[in-house]
């Protein structure tokens, strides 16, 4: 993942998790919804990511 994607996800989970609080205080679950929806998505891409990088990384390791 390049550094501008992982900035790109960072920012639109963190105004997603922002617009779906403020949207729960104010009383719009649909619109709550809609937000939480993206937050999970955007948290089980990040997720997914990282599982990604950790193989890699095992693989790349040098055996001693």
């Amino acid at each position: 993942m390049r550094v501008t994607q992982f900035i790109f996800l960072m920012l639109t989970t963190v105004l997603a998790t922002y617009w779906m609080n403020e949207a729960i205080l104010a009383g719009e679950y649909l619109w709550a919804a809609i937000y939480g929806f993206f937050v999970i998505r955007n948290l089980r891409m990040s997720y997914r990511v990282s599982k990604v990088i950790q193989v890699l990384e095992s693989l790349t390791k040098k055996q001693d």
